[in-house]
């Protein structure tokens, strides 16, 4: 299954055009209220918090209730959920936030990612021209969940464009600093990081260590550098959010699609751990049927085809317990960079949108406030499975033909 593409000519003549709907269809979004989304008003009450000089890691929205507030601070302080929670942002996101919520506004929060992005659209499209930036900029999913409901993933995509653009002019060192801002942001955005092993690759061992010290520092800097401006006006933050990260993590799940395919079969949610192992070992036996001769370089190649980068951070991002739909709009961009035509992985980010039918809003009967309801878990779990088994047959087929090849290379 392939991308419906448009010939390079028509692709370069009516670029603009294309770029303008998109541009247009996003300022469209700023008159739409959030769909079945609440966490926009912790956005800005954090950041409201942060420019009166209090600190939303050490209070949280719920030791406010009994304060005299205004209308609007009000409002906004009853759409929070988990209002006993801290924060669990990280201190560039809760800066950002206190720059882009004056007044409670989320039209002023949408305006500055649209600013910030296409800016950033701007670097990568003097390097990218083809039709997967046309479907990222056009790309509905993405335009709804950052322009309507207001996720700040539209800020790792457009640092995404600014540290691959660095990566291909091999300076390894400024694209280190984004990648460990990337992931001071968010912890996900580590999948990036495969990026760098293709240009790690130096002859002499010396030279690769100088150079891996000097990435390490870089990455190290970009992921400390907002901890330290926090703490220089915080000094009271020490924890900024991790313990309650690991909290989140370990008492809440949200969209586990696969447990009752596996429920059905086992006692366990396996999760998508059996679908990642058999994808690893595909690969290691992609990797050792290439013949020796620049094998590394070709294995790259293939992976990039192949969108080896995607599936891996999918099955990653779906071991998690909470499978929200928004964190794979961070994978997006490695369907742009890479060199593939196949439709299956922008269904398989679409299809995650089905999580937002939770039984509250599809009034039914419910036992907590997040539960989808089963028959939504199984539809979502059998378009995955296909779209992963298409994928398989793919890789297989690959094999086979490498294999083919090896093989009449032996007999020659």
């Amino acid at each position: 299954m392939k991308v419906v593409t448009f010939p390079k000519s028509l692709f370069k003549l009516h670029f603009k055009i294309f770029f303008f709907i998109g541009f247009g269809l996003r300022i469209l979004c700023f008159f739409f209220p959030p769909i079945w989304e609440d966490d926009w008003a912790r956005y800005l009450w954090e950041g409201n918090l942060i420019r009166n000089w209090i600190s939303p890691y050490e209070f949280p929205p719920n030791h406010y209730f009994r304060e005299s507030l205004d209308a609007s601070s009000i409002e906004i302080l009853s759409k929070i959920n988990h209002p006993d929670w801290t924060t669990i942002y990280s201190p560039f996101i809760l800066l950002y936030f206190s720059l882009f919520s004056y007044g409670f506004s989320t039209f002023l929060l949408k305006v500055s990612y649209l600013f910030f992005e296409t800016i950033c659209f701007s670097i990568v499209h003097k390097h990218k021209t083809n039709h997967l930036i046309l479907l990222y900029w056009l790309y509905p999913i993405f335009i709804k969940e950052v322009y309507i409901n207001l996720h700040f993933e539209v800020l790792l995509v457009s640092f995404f464009w600014v540290f691959y653009t660095f990566l291909e002019k091999k300076n390894l060192k400024l694209s280190a600093s984004i990648f460990g801002l990337l992931v001071h942001i968010k912890f996900i955005t580590s999948i990036y990081g495969l990026l760098f092993l293709p240009y790690l690759k130096l002859k002499t061992i010396k030279k690769k260590s100088i150079v891996g010290i000097q990435v390490f520092l870089s990455l190290c800097f970009g992921f400390s550098l907002f901890f330290l401006i926090y703490f220089i006006f915080f000094p009271n933050s020490y924890d900024f959010g991790f313990s309650n990260l690991h909290h989140f993590g370990g008492t809440i799940t949200f969209n586990q699609f696969l447990e009752p395919i596996w429920n059905f079969f086992f006692s366990m949610n396996l999760r998508s751990f059996p679908f990642l192992f058999q994808f690893l070992l595909l690969f290691i036996y992609l990797f050792l049927t290439l013949r020796e001769k620049n094998r590394s370089k070709r294995f790259f190649i293939l992976c990039q085809k192949h969108d080896f980068y995607f599936y891996f951070g999918y099955f990653l991002f779906t071991i998690l317990p909470v499978v929200n739909p928004w964190y794979f709009l961070v994978l997006v961009p490695l369907l742009v960079t890479s060199r593939s035509q196949s439709v299956l992985p922008w269904i398989l980010v679409a299809n995650l949108q089905l999580s937002y039918l939770t039984s509250i809003r599809l009034n039914f009967p419910f036992q907590f406030f997040y539960e989808i309801p089963r028959p939504i878990l199984i539809l979502e779990a059998i378009l995955s499975i296909c779209c992963i088994f298409l994928y398989f047959r793919q890789i297989f087929i690959l094999l086979y033909n490498l294999s083919n090849i090896s093989n009449m290379t032996q007999k020659g």
